[in-house]
């Protein structure tokens, strides 16, 4: 396949709430859309290749504060790929 010389342009048509949530990051986090999708995208593709090999697995780790503790527990979250 051959690269194009220039970013690649093309109409993308997103359900309202895909775009809301989208458009809130991107609000929430002072960046544009188009930089929003680009990170999307890219963390698509991860998805995609880790879904192809039935032995990977993705975690996602996360400090999250409990009632009652004073320090962060480490909660990790497996996905999995349902296409």
């Amino acid at each position: 396949m051959t690269e194009p010389k220039t970013d690649a342009r093309f109409t993308l048509s997103l359900p309202p709430e895909i775009y809301r949530e989208l458009k809130g990051y991107a609000d929430a986090h002072n960046l544009s859309l188009k930089e929003v999708v680009r990170q999307a995208l890219k963390f698509g593709l991860v998805a995609i290749k880790i879904s192809e090999d039935p032995n990977a697995e993705l975690f996602i780790k996360e400090k999250v504060m409990e009632p009652g503790r004073n320090d962060p527990v480490l909660k990790e979250t497996r996905l999995q790929f349902v296409w």
